[in-house]
């Protein structure tokens, strides 16, 4: 089908088996705690920075969101190749979706959680 994980050696996303440390949930830990505050915190002052129309106040707090989110997936032992790879996987399948003429939309006939 043309899958570029699929033919590069990885099943597609839909088929993929989890990995054993997938099973196991995460030990709570105050590192990651304080992180995951810092994060909601990050959240909602993006959130804000929209609201009120300030750009440059919106990219600053992105970056560190996205600074923080890094440091979450290190914490867990999370390769952000992969989280990175997923996103590229989904920009992959609307571009593949739009090139075919499917216009994906909520309540439409293509649906998916794949999207960006």
């Amino acid at each position: 089908m043309g899958d570029g994980l699929a033919s590069a050696g990885h099943p597609p996303h839909h088929v993929a088996m989890p990995f054993k440390e997938d099973l196991v949930p995460f030990r709570k830990t105050r590192k990651v705690t304080k992180l995951a505050n810092r994060l909601g915190t990050s959240t909602a002052n993006c959130v804000m920075h929209v609201m009120i129309n300030d750009r440059h106040g919106f990219v600053r707090e992105s970056a560190s969101f996205l600074l923080v989110l890094e440091k979450i997936w290190k914490a867990r032992g999370l390769n952000s190749e992969q989280v990175w790879a997923e996103i590229g996987e989904r920009i992959r399948l609307a571009d593949e979706l739009r090139a075919k003429g499917i216009r994906p939309r909520k309540g439409g006939q293509y649906r998916s959680t794949k999207l960006p």
